[in-house]
Parts: C-alpha cells; sequence; structure tokens
C-alpha cells in the first residue's frame, strides 16, 4: 500500500522535464545495463577459448616456397606476357606449386601467369584442393568445395572471388581460397564461428562491417555519458538542505517557523518547526507523523499535506504525484517542501494518532513465489473502510531464507534470484511500512485481519538488500507479536447507485478484495460490478475460487481475469494479454455510459499508468476514476 489518489492528468509542459530525465534515465539504464551484461558474458566466454584454436593456428601449416627461382634457368620477360595491355599496379615474381609465376595486381582482380611459357593460370577446382590440402595440418578429409562470387559471410575481408574447402575433421575446418591468385585467405573452424557471434555481440556490430567504430557503439557511448550526467543531476535534485544539516555552518543558518497546524478532526495549533527541515520530518519531531513507504524520500506520494492557504508552487514530484485537481485545491507533498512563516496546514487525522496497537500473527503462507497471505488478530477490534491500510512498524530484525519457509514447489524461482543466506535491518524508530487490508469489514470476533505481502528481492547483481518492510512481514511466523498504527486511507468507495468498474493487478488484489465482498455480502448491493484481474499465468491469479463462486452466486457481478504470459498455456480459455488492452477491448470500447461509471483501480505501477492513460483517451472523467498506487 502507498499514496492513494485520485487520477492525474498528465504534468504540464514545462514542468515534467525532471519526470522526464528519471524516465529516460530509467530506460535507458535498462537498456545500456543489458549491453554491459552482454560485454562482460561474451568477453569472459572468449578469454576461454584457445586463440590458436579460434585463428586456425593449430591446424594451418607453413606451406612449402618450392625451389628457388633461379633454379629454373631463364624466364620469359614480364613484356613479353600479352594479357599484360591493361594498367596494372603491381607484378610479383614468385613460386607456386613448384612452378614460377608472375602475380599480376590490377584494380578489379588479380591474376597468375606462368613466367616460363606467359599462359594464364587458372584456379580450378582440381588446383584449389591442391593448395588447400598443402596447407592444412590434420586428418580430415575433403568433403565438398564450393565457389563464392564475392566473398562469404566468413570472410568477408574481399569481395572477389574465393573458394570454401570444407573438411570433416573434428573442428569442422573450413580452408579459404582465392579464385583469383591461388592465396590460402584463412582456416575457419566451428570455436572461430562461435567467437565470431559473440564478437559481433561484443561489438554491436550487427551489419558485419567489422568495424569497432559502428553507430550503435557510438549511440551506447553518448547514452551511457547522459545516463551518467542525469543521475548526478537527478541525485543533487533529489536532496534538501535538511541532508546537509551535519555540514559545518549549515544547521546554524535554520531558523524556528511557526506554522499553524490542525486536521479535520482538531483546530490548528501554532507549532515551531525547523525551517531547514521537510514538513515530514519537523512534524515528526513534534511527535504528528505522516505516512511514509520511503521515509520522506519522495518515491511513495503517501505524506500529503493541506495547505489552507498560499501553497507554494508545485514540485515535479507533486505533480508526479498528485492530480491536477488536487494540486489546484492545495495538496503538496510534507516532504517536498519546508515551513515558511504564516503557513496554515491541514493533515491526515491520522498524522495524530499516538496509539500503537498490537496483534498476533495467526497464519502466514505463500500464495505466489513471490507473494506471501498474512492473518494477524488485533488484540482489540478496530474499525476500518473498504481500502484502508494499517501502517506496521518495523523493528530491527535478522532474517534467513529458512525463515521465509519456502515451499519446495517455488525453491526453482528462489534458486534463480540469487538471495544472500541471511540480512538485517537496525531500527532507526522510523521505519514503517503500510499495507492494504484484504478482508472486508465485519463485526466477527475475534477479528481476523488478512495482507497480502509481495517480497521485494534485490535486482541480480546489485549490491542492496531486499525490501525492508516486505522482508520482515514475510518472516513473520504464526504466534508472532506485531504492532501497527491506523486504519487509515482514502481510497474509498463512493456511496453512489453507478456501475463500479475495479481493475487490479499482483498485490493490488487486496484492496479490491475487500471492497468486493463488501459490496456483496455485506451490503448486498444489487448495481453493476466488474472485477477485471491481471496476472502473469494461471498460478499468479489470487483468490480465484473466491471470485468464481461470487460470480455464480450473484448475477450483477462479473469476474474476469486476463494472462500476460500464458501464450504456451493451451489450457487457459480466458483473455490473453495486458489488462489494459483486455477490458478496452472487451468491456469499455463499446461500452454506451462510461461517463455513469466509477473506476477503482490498484496493481503495479506500470499497470496503473496504462489504465490511466487508457481511461484519459476513453474521456472518463478525473472524478470518476480512483487508484491506489501500492508499488513505490
Amino acid at each position: 500500500m502507498a499514496v492513494i489518489l485520485q487520477f492525474q492528468q498528465q504534468p504540464k509542459a514545462g514542468f515534467d522535464a525532471v519526470i522526464f530525465m528519471r524516465k529516460l534515465h530509467k530506460w535507458l539504464g535498462l537498456v545500456i545495463g543489458a549491453q554491459l551484461i552482454v560485454w562482460l558474458v561474451t568477453g569472459t566466454v572468449i578469454s576461454f577459448i584457445d586463440k590458436d584454436e579460434i585463428g586456425g593456428a593449430v591446424t594451418r601449416r607453413v606451406v612449402d616456397k618450392g625451389p628457388p627461382l633461379y633454379s629454373f634457368g631463364a624466364l620469359l620477360p614480364v613484356s613479353d606476357i600479352a594479357q599484360l595491355n591493361e594498367p596494372v599496379h603491381s607484378i610479383m615474381l614468385h613460386t607456386h606449386l613448384g612452378m614460377p609465376v608472375y602475380r599480376v595486381v590490377r584494380e578489379k582482380e588479380t591474376r597468375l601467369f606462368d613466367a616460363q611459357s606467359g599462359g594464364p593460370i587458372i584456379i580450378d577446382q582440381a588446383t584449389v584442393e591442391k593448395i588447400a590440402l598443402s596447407s592444412y595440418l590434420g586428418a580430415g578429409q575433403i568433403v565438398s568445395s564450393e565457389r563464392f562470387a564475392t566473398g562469404s559471410d566468413e570472410f568477408r575481408e574481399l569481395g572477389r572471388p574465393i573458394w570454401k574447402i570444407q573438411l570433416d575433421d573434428h573442428l569442422a575446418t573450413r580452408i579459404y581460397v582465392s579464385a583469383e591468385d591461388g592465396q590460402v585467405l584463412a582456416h575457419r573452424n566451428t570455436s572461430w564461428k562461435i567467437v565470431d557471434f559473440l564478437l559481433m555481440l561484443h561489438f554491436m556490430d550487427y551489419v558485419r562491417a567489422d568495424s569497432f567504430n559502428n553507430l550503435q557503439i557510438i549511440v551506447v557511448g553518448f547514452g551511457t555519458l547522459w545516463i551518467a550526467i542525469s543521475g548526478m543531476l537527478l541525485v543533487f535534485y533529489s536532496f534538501t538542505r535538511g541532508d546537509f544539516l551535519w555540514l559545518p555552518g549549515v544547521g546554524s543558518r535554520s531558523r524556528q517557523v511557526v506554522s499553524m497546524v490542525g486536521s479535520e478532526g482538531r483546530d490548528g495549533q501554532p507549532i515551531s518547526l525547523d525551517s531547514s527541515l521537510s514538513y515530514y520530518a519537523g512534524l515528526s519531531r513534534c511527535g504528528i507523523k505522516l505516512s511514509s513507504n520511503c521515509d520522506g524520500s519522495g518515491s511513495c506520494g503517501l505524506c500529503k499535506v493541506h495547505y489552507d492557504k498560499g501553497a507554494p508552487e508545485p514540485t515535479v514530484v507533486d505533480r508526479e504525484w498528485i492530480s491536477a485537481s488536487g494540486l489546484a485545491d492545495g495538496f503538496r507533498l510534507g516532504c517536498r517542501h519546508r515551513p515558511r512563516p504564516g503557513d496554515v496546514l491541514t493533515v491526515p487525522e491520522f498524522a495524530y494518532l499516538q496509539t500503537v496497537h498490537e496483534a498476533e500473527v495467526v497464519s502466514s503462507k505463500w500464495l505466489t513465489p513471490l507473494l506471501k497471505e498474512i492473518h494477524i488478530r488485533p488484540d482489540h477490534p478496530i474499525q476500518f473502510f473498504p481500502g484502508d491500510y494499517l501502517e506496521f512498524q518495523i523493528p530491527s530484525y535478522n532474517v534467513n531464507l529458512e525463515q521465509l519457509d519456502i515451499p519446495t514447489s517455488m525453491s526453482d524461482v528462489w534458486e534463480a534470484l540469487a538471495m544472500p543466506d541471511r540480512w538485517s535491518h537496525k531500527d532507526s524508530g522510523a521505519s514503517a511500512r503500510t499495507y492494504s487490508i484484504a478482508t472486508a469489514p465485519s463485526s466477527e470476533h475475534p477479528q481476523e485481519l488478512v495482507f497480502t505481502v509481495r517480497f521485494s528481492p534485490p535486482p541480480k547483481a546489485a549490491s542492496v538488500l531486499p525490501g525492508v518492510g516486505s522482508s520482515y512481514m514475510c518472516g513473520l511466523r504464526a504466534g508472532d507479536r506485531i504492532t501497527f498504527r491506523g486504519p487509515s486511507g482514502d481510497f474509498h468507495l463512493i456511496d453512489s447507485d453507478r456501475e463500479k468498474i475495479l481493475i487490479g493487478g499482483g498485490a493490488g488484489m487486496a484492496p479490491l478484495k475487500s471492497m468486493t465482498i463488501h459490496l456483496l455480502e455485506g451490503m448486498g448491493w444489487q448495481g453493476k460490478l466488474r472485477f477485471w484481474y491481471g496476472a502473469r499465468n494461471q498460478k499468479e491469479i489470487l483468490y480465484r475460487d473466491t471470485f468464481e463462486t461470487l460470480a455464480k452466486d450473484h448475477s450483477n457481478f462479473e469476474w474476469r481475469v486476463a494472462l500476460s504470459n500464458s501464450a504456451d498455456d493451451e489450457h487457459w480459455k480466458g483473455e490473453r494479454g495486458f489488462i489494459h488492452d483486455s477490458i478496452f477491448e472487451n468491456a469499455l470500447k463499446g461500452h454506451q455510459s462510461l461517463s455513469e461509471c466509477e473506476f477503482y483501480l490498484c496493481g503495479p505501477p506500470l499497470m496503473l499508468a496504462a489504465t490511466r492513460a487508457m481511461l484519459r483517451e476513453l474521456g472518463v472523467a478525473e472524478s470518476s476514476v480512483r487508484f491506489d498506487d501500492f508499488g513505490n
């Protein structure tokens, strides 16, 4: 569970430069990172292959030049060769297959002439095979001879006719001989073919120009430069003055500023705050703790505050997380703004909650290889709405893989993650993470709440540890004690009779499941309700039996699933592809009254971005779309 906002419009031109830089930095980093891995892998593999075997040295012998030229006696003068009536670049006298020859190089061809008779020497198949065997050191026999008019894919340096002689030794040796002058050009084999392919990937020489300085390398070079420059700019942009208070003289410049801070349930009170700290950090020191999954770094969007008057200019991060209408109403992120004299703020009532509740873990089981269902029983029942979340306190902990209780059936996925055997977290006193409640409100005693927690592994080959909150939550076992604040949230159902359309994916199931069961079984709601859920494969369809049963028992409820990675699943008869594409094609494209619908979205960031863009193109009003971005 992270930030809960209304559907947001595209940022205005001029304010989205940093957002664009972030996205380009991320995707360009992905592309160049993939190429860096290719460079590393191909270079490593090439280093293990024998260079003499690659170059054909293990099967190539030094050709005997034959008797010296003076032993042939008088030779025909060059001027007597009748064919030399065209301009030539050079003429060389040497031996060829034990006889003296003139090698004549012209602009478009090279020819051999008998130095005794002056006649041309034809490089035919029999001659080529004799030349090839004279250069071959091995036990193989010739299996084929083939002539090419302009070189071949294994010998691209020469754009003139060549012969390819194939032998049947263990290396599948191929000998290339010039069809013009009988020169042995190269020995190729299986090892050379492998290395040639690896070098193509290593140097990005996809057009086989045999050049390191190709367009692809140049583009990657400039792309890497862009990543370095934009990365430095983004890092400096993310800093606030409060990050530098440890430097000599920086903290001394701060001053105390009085702001009026209240909530919907209490009047504003003057609070003295450090002007060098953000509202998120400053209010926390005063015991007013805004929600955050990122400890105030601006990457979750939870710490919203409302300026009752004179709201400051929104930052790029504000625009990324808050809708255009919310910005106009005065909402900002507390971690992005510092106190000013005369500010009047309203913060969520949740920030004032000092009471920390306790609960016992009832059960913990894996639903998919990376998603765990956790049941807790609060010591005292709590009142909540569908879509609400709890903020769990994250203490210091040590976690190991054994503690996570990975089922044997899912071990192959975890082995591929290359996780450390154990890792730990030291509590700084401020670590907390929010997770949506997956159960509907009820009056059951004792009360049992369910949460679906997605484990966040680190990227492969990265030095960072797994997610702080998900490591703690997924390491819980039955009988463990856990503390939390809440409930809170504003991702709630609108009280209306309009058709409700729920669109979710992954762990975004939690609040949507709560809403669905509350409407159908808690309220006996008779309006139209649709739930479209996206998963990669059938194993990742959460609570499938529950929703199929609800669809059978309630004629007003439609449950549809789209699988994005099921091309080879012959048993799947449902929708395929991304969930936003599926619902557009099968439900929304021909819908006659979209203006009478409400949309509730919850899922990974990419899914939400694509779904919001699709709804915007359909003309759905911002006020009719609510979403919960749990993914950051």
